[in-house]
């Protein structure tokens, strides 16, 4: 077994005839790793959009601004890159199953092609095809070339899809888990230090880059030490991207790069933007900007029938957006309603129902009771459940928890007595001050009719 050598010592004759086999051979590999990999990706998305809707309703704290954009941007980038990787990794695995079977060829006639014996066709054309396609052999080799370029363009793809899920992750760690232990007093200040912070950096990585800062010997070491730095925001993955980006930076010329990651940017953007609408319909079905319509508008929830509100029209493992009742048309003078309690509600509930000071001297089992019965006290005094134009004095919400997906919230089966036969309206309110009037939450039409 031969040693390794160490990063700046040249190989040994052996090495280097070990490295040339290794490459002679790789294409078996390729065709693994991709047939892998498209297999993978394809898997990506559905797993996205399930970890997504968990995190939407268990975890997510705020849905208004740059906190309720942010992960709906950061989630459909994700999906994009898979999109691109399936793409990439798609291309090689065809190129290469064409290359295996142009070898294959080769192997049957070892001559290649002779293009003066080519039927149906003049000697100018036979030269002008000779001219232009050239060799079997060279064109094997070429395209055995760019097998490889594209299946090294596929794992900086990998990388990048790495680097932006962990940046992902621990931007949500800080917004879900550290953001609630942050009192809100001092949240403006955490995150005008954290600007600040990050404005400086940009501007010394500027500064740092300027032609003639770089030419000076401190300037160089001191951009060579914020290079160092920058090391950090690729999660250990900063040597394999290296290895690949430099190696075609060092290769092509410089107009050519530039060319290339503009016209790599200019797709992944114009993908990305196409998929985070896309996105954005999945999670907001009231959503018209893809497909409108000139007398359709899903605005009023009294004017729309979201599947989503009806338990025998909402599909499998699909979350209950707010709230859903057991079926658009009812023939039983009952209700069985749900009503969702995403993490977000929970934001304003804080605020309106603050929880008391309980005594340390009280037993554990106590207290959770305790707890427990001021919480469904409180949740019952700001819930308002209408039918029709009458409010439903007691509907006795109780706390309950849903099983594929997972999702909490308060179940009860209300009895009305103004039912009348046709179309009637479910309205959920909650008050959020008794000066105030109430905010609708949802409101939810159906139509009963009794049995005979």
């Amino acid at each position: 077994m031969t040693q390794a050598p160490a990063p700046n010592e040249p190989l040994l004759p052996e090495q280097e005839e070990k490295l040339r086999e290794l490459t002679t051979q790789s294409w078996n590999l390729e065709l693994v790793i991709s047939g892998a990999a498209l297999f993978a990706v394809l898997q990506l998305p559905d797993l996205l959009d399930e970890a997504f809707d968990y995190f939407r309703y268990n975890l997510m704290t705020q849905t208004a601004g740059m906190q309720g954009l942010f992960p709906s941007m950061a989630y459909s980038m994700m999906k994009a890159i898979c999109y691109v990787l399936f793409v990439a990794f798609l291309t090689n695995f065809v190129m290469r199953g064409f290359w295996v079977g142009l070898v294959g060829l080769l192997a049957v006639y070892p001559t290649g092609i002779h293009y003066d014996r080519i039927p149906f066709s003049t000697k100018y054309a036979q030269d002008r095809m000779a001219a232009k396609l050239g060799t079997l052999n060279a064109y094997i080799l070429r395209l055995d070339r760019r097998c490889n370029i594209v299946f090294a363009v596929a794992f900086l793809f990998v990388f990048i899809l790495i680097i932006i899920a962990f940046s992902y992750l621990l931007t949500l760690l800080v917004y879900s888990f550290l953001r609630p232990l942050i009192p809100a007093q001092y949240w403006q200040g955490v995150k005008l230090i954290a600007y600040i912070l990050l404005a400086g950096y940009m501007l010394i990585g500027i500064v740092l880059s300027l032609p003639r800062v770089r030419a000076h010997p401190s300037g160089a070491n001191l951009y060579y030490q914020f290079s160092s730095l920058s090391k950090l925001l690729y999660f250990g993955l900063y040597k394999p991207f290296g290895f690949i980006l430099n190696t075609f930076y060092s290769h092509l010329p410089y107009q050519k790069i530039i060319r290339t990651i503009a016209l790599m940017m200019g797709i992944l953007f114009v993908v990305i933007v196409f998929e985070f609408t896309a996105d954005f319909s999945r999670l907001d079905r009231r959503s018209q900007g893809l497909n409108r319509r000139h007398l359709h508008s899903t605005r009023l929830d009294s004017l729309y029938i979201n599947p989503s509100a009806y338990d025998n029209q909402r599909g499998e493992g699909q979350y209950i957006d707010l709230a859903s009742i057991q079926e658009d048309v009812i023939s039983n003078p009952y209700i069985r309603l749900y009503i969702a309690y995403p993490k977000a509600l929970d934001t304003l509930l804080t605020r309106l129902a603050p929880e008391p000071v309980w005594s340390d001297t009280l037993p554990r089992a106590t207290k959770r009771r305790l707890v427990a019965e001021w919480s469904n006290q409180q949740i019952n005094r700001l819930i308002r459940i209408g039918i029709n134009d009458s409010l439903y004095l007691k509907p006795d919400l109780l706390f309950a928890q849903r099983d594929q997906p997972q999702q909490r919230g308060w179940q009860t089966v209300l009895l009305p007595t103004n039912l009348k036969r046709g179309k009637n309206m479910l309205r959920i309110s909650i008050q959020t001050d008794s000066s105030v009037r109430e905010e609708e939450i949802v409101a939810i039409p159906f139509w009963y009719i009794p049995e005979k």
